[in-house]
């Protein structure tokens, strides 16, 4: 799975929060009784969000949804939600966007160790083989007052005078 995030944002915000709490709040999970197979196919979804925040501290939600194929057929579907506390320290609260983006990129950081976990432990007590929830690898978002415009080239000036 792979994540697009302005690093410089969150960096602003990283460097003056201190986790607190990582806690699972809501969790769901059903499992085929008939679905049968040596492995799973799954599928990971992942949204993490800004929640609650003051110039103090900070909650990001994280929601993920689990879907798992066997031979074909859904075997395992659970949607798990974890919320992580944050200390945030410094003379001033970070702006919105840089909450947001840290929220996405961070929240899913400090939240994707529990759910391998979780879902290690869920598949192989459902009688699957143990799943392992790859690592999460970031890109990062060119900022929009990097992004330069191509000048035309004086043949592409050229040619474009020629059709008009």
């Amino acid at each position: 799975m792979e994540r697009t995030v302005d690093l410089a944002a969150v960096n602003r915000v990283a460097k003056r929060v201190e986790l607190k709490g990582v806690r699972l709040t809501e969790i769901s999970a059903k499992c085929d009784p008939a679905a049968v197979g040596p492995s799973l196919t799954p599928t990971v979804d992942l949204s993490c969000s800004l929640g609650e925040h003051d110039e103090s501290s900070l909650q990001v939600v994280c929601d993920y949804s689990f879907i798992a194929q066997s031979e074909g057929s859904q075997a395992i579907q659970s949607a798990i939600r974890y919320l992580l506390l944050y200390e945030i320290s410094g003379p001033s609260a970070p702006s919105s966007d840089d909450l947001a983006e840290f929220a996405h990129a961070n929240g899913a950081l400090h939240s994707w160790p529990f759910v391998r976990e979780l879902l290690y432990g869920l598949t192989s007590r459902m009688g699957f083989p143990p799943y392992t929830l790859p690592v999460i690898h970031f890109s990062t978002k060119t900022p929009a007052a990097k992004v330069q415009k191509k000048e035309p080239a004086p043949e592409e000036i050229e040619a474009q005078k020629t059709t008009e």
